[in-house]
């Protein structure tokens, strides 16, 4: 269609917005790692980037690694933990296949493409594009993630360049893994790889997982806290990608459409999405447009809300319940709070709360403040009442 304008948010998964508003302080600690890496000779501290889903984690590892490329050239291994899966071999298979990629040709030089099954890897090297594929079967003497991090390292330091190596849904991982990657990595801090790591999940990270703790090394690395967006931000989250395309909202539909939002990162791409939607065929998107897409913005935040609500026990449901009730008074919900307001000990509730801690429905914040990983939740969940 001629007068057909591409729809400029995205509120899918792994889809950077137009617009990256609202991490700067994670990108200047970015930044900063990678000078400390790329000039001073030695190894910063990880970067983990914590928060509930939505708030745009995978979107800033990907900043990240575009940091790495535009700056100095230099790859990114990227992989995501999954849950009852095997990280550290892919990464260590994907670290070969970096490893291979710096010893390649010199600048300028198309890089040589080993065979690949069982993954990918997107990389830049030295200002060239490069998408390596791995071979599952490709084996060497040390197989192990401290052998292959070793080699691509040493390699890395013998071409001056470095490496990136960023990690999704760490949460995920097994706790043996989690501890051998970055046990791995502090035993090399005194080498100077020229190395920055930056992780994402969710804040049930910092939860005690099993008999084995993560090392101290991770316990003191960056830790950045991402959220819902203040109002600013927000702002020119929304408003930003509707002006660059030619098609800027009024001061009136931005603020309609804020307030079904919360600041949340996902909910504005998807006000965006729908209100771009109703607009079609105007030169502006105005208050009108924007009241046309509530009903779709409502439903599609609700989709999200019912399978975490679906994903619940009848139990849960009430301990749920029992949250967006508290949350709804004004009050901050902690186990206390919500015991009460279900009325009976706090003791007998705990499982359900670390059933739901565990699942990632909640998470807790220090001090025992509990919140829904999806903002908005609370009233969803009060509206089923009415």
């Amino acid at each position: 269609m001629a007068d057909r304008k591409e729809n400029p948010y995205r509120p899918g998964f792994n889809q950077p917005p137009v617009v990256f508003a609202g991490r700067s302080d994670v990108l200047d600690g970015a930044a900063e790692a990678l000078e400390i890496a790329a000039y001073d000779g030695r190894t910063p501290r990880p970067l983990i980037l914590v928060g509930p889903r939505g708030v745009g984690k995978t979107a800033t590892l990907g900043e990240i690694a575009e940091l790495a490329a535009e700056r100095h050239a230099w790859p990114t291994v990227h992989v995501e933990a999954k849950v009852a899966g095997r990280m550290l071999p892919e990464l260590s298979a994907r670290l070969r296949a970096a490893d291979r990629l710096l010893s390649g040709e010199a600048p300028g030089e198309r890089p040589r493409r080993p065979r690949v099954t069982g993954g990918k890897l997107e990389a830049r090297a030295f200002g060239v594009g490069a998408e390596l594929q791995i071979e599952a079967q490709d084996r060497r003497a040390d197989d192990s993630l401290a052998g292959a991090l070793t080699a691509t390292m040493s390699t890395a330091l013998r071409r001056r360049a470095g490496l990136v190596v960023t990690i999704d849904e760490l949460h995920s991982a097994e706790p043996d893994e989690i501890a051998e990657l970055f046990g791995t990595i502090q035993e090399n801090v005194p080498t100077g790889w020229p190395l920055v790591v930056a992780v994402a999940a969710l804040p049930t990270l910092r939860e005690s997982r099993g008999r084995r703790r993560p090392p101290t090394y991770l316990e003191r690395a960056e830790w950045h806290d991402l959220d819902t967006l203040p109002p600013d931000e927000a702002r020119e989250a929304l408003g930003g990608p509707a002006a660059q395309s030619g098609r800027p909202m009024s001061p009136e539909a931005l603020e309609l459409l804020l307030g079904h939002t919360g600041g949340y990162p996902y909910a504005i791409q998807v006000a965006g999405h729908f209100a771009w939607r109703a607009s079609h065929g105007s030169r502006t998107i105005e208050a009108r447009h924007a009241r046309d897409a509530v009903p779709r913005i409502e439903a599609d935040l609700a989709h999200l809300f019912r399978s975490r609500w679906d994903d619940a026990s009848p139990k849960e449901q009430d301990y749920l319940r029992a949250m967006a009730a508290v949350d709804g008074k004004g009050e901050v919900p902690k186990g206390g709070s919500v015991a009460a307001e279900l009325g009976v000990p706090v003791t007998s509730v705990s499982y359900l709360r670390a059933r739901l801690l565990r699942k990632g429905t909640i998470y807790r914040q220090a001090g025992g403040a509990l919140h829904f990983i999806t903002p908005g939740m609370g009233a969803w969940i009060r509206s089923l009442e009415e």
